[in-house]
């Protein structure tokens, strides 16, 4: 462990105001973008295999108002949008 470095952080960290310690707390605790990129694609499996499509499928589907709104397809579509902004980023 490289103790002056933690002695040099648990000073900055001590310094910080009550906000400021909070926002770190909260980036803190935020799920890795690979652990977001996993849980988006589990919620993605589950509805490719209640409606028997690929997302890559039913985004093109929804996309060109084939398949209704339904909630789900709103849901699924946004789960998608989201992975495929995490993958460009």
């Amino acid at each position: 462990m490289n103790q002056r470095l933690v002695e040099s952080l648990a000073q900055i960290i001590l310094s910080l105001s009550d906000e400021e310690r909070q926002w770190l707390e909260h980036k803190i605790k935020q799920p890795s973008v690979p652990q977001q990129m996993k849980d988006l694609q589990h919620r993605l499996k589950q509805f490719e295999e209640t409606y028997q499509m690929t997302s890559e499928d039913f985004h093109r589907h929804f996309q060109s108002g084939e398949l209704g709104d339904a909630i789900d397809f709103f849901e699924w579509n946004t789960y998608y949008e989201m992975l495929i902004a995490a993958q460009r980023s």
